[in-house]
């Protein structure tokens, strides 16, 4: 009897026991991650997402528009223009009205030519290309490139030297790609400076009118 007893509170004190754990709620943390580790598992998360075609597309567009713009907006330097047109630009900056007045419409007007080493011009200038209307040594602007820029080089006589003999030879570096946006975008722009370069006439042709001209003096 008292057996049975003792095994009848002990199965009354299991069951109470199963019947507490059933009724037991747990409060779920939320899991705080360092802000890194939160980064990363959002990163893989996206990285595991569809991509949209819609997306896709609109990538596809932007690199073609991108790539159109860039053909289209050509970066400049000496390789794309000849010196008859460097030179020109450089006068259209520098001196527009007295490089159109000598240019005047005509072939003859301005001439081109380099500067070989060892020749008489001075050896600051040897190795540089000139537009020259073949005047006294102000009428000469001397350029070369230098990279992605263009230097030029001209005799100043502001009359305050005492004549074109004693006036200094200034120096300048200017941006090709400058010199392009501000005369050689547009087409109108485009056809004014290469009319004014093919007028342009090699230095070689002034020196044979001028040996010719002075040789049928001679002979007079």
């Amino acid at each position: 009897m008292k057996k049975e007893l003792i095994i009848g509170t002990v199965f009354l004190g299991c069951s109470a026991i199963l019947a507490g754990c059933g009724t037991t709620t747990h409060s779920a943390k939320a899991v705080t991650h360092p802000q890194t580790v939160q980064k990363d598992i959002q990163k893989n998360h996206q990285s595991t997402q569809p991509v949209s075609s819609s997306i896709t597309d609109q990538d596809s567009a932007t690199t073609a528009s991108s790539s159109n713009s860039q053909s289209n907006s050509l970066s400049y330097d000496a390789r794309h223009l000849s010196g008859q047109q460097l030179g020109t630009l450089i006068c259209l900056l520098k001196d527009p009205d007295e490089f159109k007045g000598a240019d005047n419409g005509q072939p003859g007007g301005l001439y081109y030519g380099s500067v070989p080493q060892g020749s008489d011009y001075g050896q600051q200038f040897w190795g540089m290309d000139f537009l020259t209307t073949n005047g006294d040594p102000t009428s000469y602007l001397y350029f070369k490139p230098d990279g992605p820029n263009v230097i030029i080089k001209y005799v100043d006589d502001d009359g305050t030297t005492g004549g074109v003999a004693n006036a200094p030879v200034k120096t300048e570096s200017i941006s090709i790609q400058r010199l392009v946006n501000d005369y050689y975008i547009s087409q109108d722009q485009k056809n004014e400076v290469n009319g004014y370069a093919n007028r342009i006439q090699p230095e070689q042709k002034w020196l044979d009118r001028y040996n010719l001209n002075s040789s049928s003096t001679d002979n007079n």
